[in-house]
């Protein structure tokens, strides 16, 4: 299995990485496939259509906040959850997907927290405590002080890495979110060797955020 980290709706960098890849059929995501960058459907849609894995991020978390249904399938919006998703990059997801972003729900709805590969574990954020930890760890969480099981292999994404290079947490976990919508850097991890593969950096790169959710 190979995993890319967060691609945040950058199809022409994650089409770039593909090309770099050993040809397999078996990739997952950590998350975050939309958002900010221009062509979040086109990233859904090559997900769905080959049929890969994703686990689920934070911001397809505010789609599942922002959009629910009652007792009888009407759809409920949570405005106030909406408008921090549209100051979180949303806006641009909305335009990417158009008239057709609500036939999506259900697939926003329905991406696993966790994807379990052998000894490794894919999660959108650190995965200090396995299987067993909290969902709005995994979701939101950026404390890599916690202390760790060392049963398995954590690999995640979420927060930005320094100098665009996958960041080694401990000798169990692995951060690859390059924040390839800013600097055109996306990661994968191959797990059978772990050797990494990138796109090239761009020239278009912006101040960062500190605070990126």
């Amino acid at each position: 299995m190979i995993v890319i980290g967060d691609v945040h709706g950058c199809f022409n960098e994650l089409i770039e990485l593909i090309n770099k890849l050993p040809q397999t059929d078996n990739l997952c995501f950590v998350g975050d496939l939309i958002d900010r960058g221009p062509d979040s459907k086109k990233v859904v849609d090559f997900v769905i259509d080959n049929n890969h894995k994703s686990v689920l991020g934070n911001h397809e978390e505010f789609i599942n906040l922002a959009f629910t249904e009652d007792s009888d399938n009407n759809l409920i919006i949570d405005d106030n959850i909406k408008s921090m998703w549209f100051q979180n990059g949303g806006n641009t997801t909305v335009k990417s997907f158009g008239e057709s972003f609500f036939e999506y729900l259900d697939f926003f709805s329905n991406m696993p927290l966790f994807v379990e590969h052998k000894n490794f574990l894919i999660s959108h954020s650190y995965a200090f405590n396995g299987l067993k930890t909290p969902k709005d760890d995994v979701l939101w969480g950026r404390d890599f002080v916690k202390k760790t099981r060392k049963d398995f292999i954590n690999i995640f994404g979420h927060t930005p890495t320094l100098n665009n290079k996958p960041m080694k947490i401990d000798k169990t976990h692995w951060n690859i979110d390059t924040c390839c919508f800013q600097t055109g850097v996306l990661t994968a991890i191959d797990l059978e060797t772990m050797q990494i593969y990138q796109t090239r950096r761009r020239k278009y790169e912006l101040k960062r955020r500190k605070n990126y959710l």
